[in-house]
C-alpha cells in the first residue's frame, strides 16, 4: 500500500508540474527540462549529502537507458505540451499497452499481466483515441510526432523504473539523480535538432524553475521507492491521474479545451 501512495504522490505533482508549469514558464519546453532538471540535481545532491555509495556496472548501464529513455520522453512530451497540454498528455494513454509490448520484445523485462491490467489499457487508448480525434482529423503532424515519440518513450521509461528499481536494486536518491542529470544534458541537445532556445526571458520564471526543480525531485523519490513494489503495468494506470489531472489544470489555467487546435 505505501508503494501505491509513494507512485500516486509523484504523480500528482507531475499533473501540477505538466499542467501549469511547462506551459506557463516563458522559455521552450525543452528550456523548461533542462532548467528543472539542472535545479532538480542540486536539490538532490543536498538532500543524499553526496553520499550515492557504490554503484556496480550493471546499475550504470540501467541507469544510462533509464536517464536517456527519460529524457528523450521529457524533451518530446514538454515541446508537445507548448502547443497542446490535452493532446500531448493523452497520447500517454498508450504507454501501458506499449509495457506489455515490451515485456515480450525484452525478455528481462518480462511481468506476468493479467485481464484488469490489459483491460485498463485499452481503454486508456479508446479513451486517448477519442479525445484527440480531432488534432488528428486536422493533420497538426508536429503535435502527433511529438505526442508518439513521447509516448514511446515514457513507456521505456516505466519498465526501465522498475528494472533499475526492483531487479537492480538501485536506491531512489541514485535513480532520481541520474534521471534528473541525464534531463539537463539531453534537452539542450534536443533543443538544438528542435531548433528550440533554452533562454530564459523573464526573471519571474527562475523562481518558478527553481520550484519546478525541487518539484522534480520530490516526485521522483517517491516514484522510484514506489517502482520497488508496484508492478509497470499498475504505475502505468496511475499514470493517467498525472494526465487527467495536468489537462483538467490546463483547462482553467490556460482555456485549452480538446476540440481547441493551437497552432
Amino acid at each position: 500500500m505505501i508503494g501505491y501512495l509513494q507512485v500516486l504522490g509523484a504523480v500528482s505533482i507531475w499533473a501540477f508540474f505538466n499542467g501549469v508549469l511547462v506551459k506557463g514558464i516563458k522559455t521552450s519546453g525543452v528550456g523548461v527540462g533542462m532548467w528543472t532538471g539542472i535545479f532538480g540535481a542540486f536539490f538532490c545532491l543536498i538532500g543524499i549529502e553526496g553520499n550515492l555509495g557504490p554503484v556496480s556496472p550493471a546499475q550504470l548501464l540501467g541507469l544510462a537507458f533509464l536517464g536517456g529513455a527519460a529524457g528523450l520522453n521529457n524533451s518530446f512530451n514538454y515541446t508537445a505540451i507548448k502547443i497542446s497540454i490535452p493532446v500531448a498528455l493523452l497520447f500517454h494513454y498508450l504507454a501501458p499497452m506499449l509495457v506489455i509490448i515490451w515485456y515480450f520484445l525484452i525478455p528481462p523485462f518480462y511481468q506476468p499481466t493479467n485481464s484488469k491490467s490489459l483491460l485498463a489499457a485499452g481503454i486508456g487508448i479508446i479513451g486517448m483515441i477519442y479525445m484527440a480525434k480531432p488534432h488528428l482529423r486536422e493533420g497538426n503532424s508536429k503535435l502527433i510526432i511529438f505526442g508518439v515519440a513521447s509516448a514511446i518513450f515514457y513507456s521505456l521509461e516505466i519498465v526501465l523504473s522498475g528494472y533499475v528499481s526492483s531487479t537492480l536494486g538501485v536506491a531512489a536518491n541514485t535513480s532520481s539523480l541520474a534521471k534528473l542529470l541525464f534531463q539537463a544534458m539531453i534537452m539542450p541537445i534536443v533543443g538544438l535538432g528542435l531548433k528550440e532556445s533554452v533562454e530564459i526571458t523573464n526573471s519571474k520564471d527562475k523562481y518558478k524553475l527553481i520550484l519546478g526543480g525541487l518539484l522534480l525531485y520530490i516526485s521522483f523519490m517517491l516514484y522510484f521507492a514506489g517502482s520497488a513494489t508496484v508492478s509497470d503495468l499498475n504505475r502505468g494506470v496511475l499514470g493517467y491521474i498525472d494526465r487527467i489531472g495536468a489537462i483538467a489544470l490546463g483547462a482553467y489555467f490556460f482555456k485549452e479545451e480538446r476540440s481547441k487546435i493551437t497552432k
